[in-house]
């Protein structure tokens, strides 16, 4: 009996030594998991600080009226854009790429950047974008994961949003737009992410973005999920699975250990 316990103890040994690796790692926290948390929890403080700035000075009422003025407003909203702009960088971080304002009515009165969405409403033609499902979620701050922001756009992006309220009544929405390669800039080289059905969001490879990870059928779930971190040897190398979550976010980054 004692020389078969020891032959199932080998045999364990060389099992668990081989493919797959489940790691209890109480650290993982301590890494790209943590910058990715500050980064997160960072912008979400910046979507409420832009939001009350934008209520104090109640520049969506503003903006909607100027757009009732001018047939559009687009001839008075210009002579606002930039001192909007100044207002809301001055209590955000600078890594935005966009600033997007959408009325209670669901029109884009105020974009940064993209004029193209400007006078577009949200409700028309935009039902299956980021914008349209951060103007319908806005019970409280709404992190959209990676997509494009329009149909005709080329450039993936994270959105953060925040509903905007005046003495207690709903005035509209503020979206914050954060291109990926922002995201990618705390991160380790060469790390990706990928959303729980396996398709890329995030990589230094953009010809990469948002298609499926090759390897994505052999990672243990349930390991990744009980300890954080799930390890993985594959052709000679190993790969470091790390599970992160955060409000509506649900991401797996891997690296090369």
């Amino acid at each position: 009996m004692n020389i078969n316990r020891f032959y199932i103890l080998i045999f364990s040994v060389i099992f668990l030594s081989c493919g797959t690796q489940s790691v209890k790692n109480e650290n993982v926290k301590s890494g790209e998991i943590a910058k990715l948390e500050k980064f997160f929890r960072r912008s979400e403080h910046d979507s409420v600080k832009a939001g009350n700035v934008i209520a104090k000075n109640k520049i969506i009422q503003h903006l909607t009226h100027l757009r009732k003025m001018d047939n559009g407003g687009k001839k008075f909203y210009l002579l606002e854009k930039d001192d909007i702009t100044e207002m809301i960088n001055s209590v955000t971080d600078g890594i935005y790429l966009d600033y997007i304002l959408i009325n209670k009515h669901g029109d884009i009165v105020y974009t940064k950047k993209n004029d193209d969405l400007f006078g577009a409403n949200v409700n028309n033609g935009f039902e299956a974008t980021p914008i349209n499902r951060c103007f319908i979620n806005r019970t409280g701050v709404y992190f959209e994961d990676v997509s494009y922001i329009a149909p005709s756009s080329k450039i993936y992006s994270l959105y953060i949003s925040s509903p905007v309220y005046v003495e207690g009544s709903f005035h509209g929405v503020l979206i914050l737009q954060v291109e990926t390669k922002k995201i990618s800039e705390i991160l380790d080289a060469g790390t990706e992410i990928f959303s729980r059905d396996g398709i890329i969001r995030v990589t230094p490879f953009e010809q990469r973005e948002f298609k499926k990870y090759s390897g994505f059928d052999k990672i243990n779930m349930n390991s990744l999920d009980s300890n954080g971190m799930f390890l993985l040897n594959h052709q000679e190398e190993k790969l470091r699975f790390l599970k992160f979550n955060f409000k509506e976010i649900n991401w797996i980054l891997m690296n090369k250990r």
